[in-house]
C-alpha cells in the first residue's frame, strides 16, 4: 500500500491533497491523489510559476 503524501499550507497548515483518485481514472492523472487546488502565480517574463497561494488563507510562499 503506497504512503499517503503530505502537503501542507505553510501558514494555516491546511491540507492540500484530496482524495484518492480511482484506479479506473489514474492512467489519464500522473499523481494518484487529487491535489486541493493550490493556486499557482505566474510571472510572464519567467514564463513559469513562481509562488504558490492557499486557497484557505491566501498566504503565499515560494515554489521550490
Amino acid at each position: 500500500m503506497e504512503e499517503r503524501p503530505v502537503e501542507q499550507c505553510p501558514f494555516c497548515t491546511a491540507d492540500l491533497i484530496g482524495e484518492k483518485i480511482p484506479y479506473s481514472l489514474r492512467e489519464r492523472y500522473s499523481p494518484p491523489y487529487f491535489s486541493r487546488l493550490k493556486i499557482g502565480i505566474y510571472n510572464r517574463k519567467l514564463d513559469m510559476i513562481t509562488h504558490w497561494q492557499c486557497p484557505f488563507c491566501k498566504g503565499v510562499w515560494e515554489r521550490k
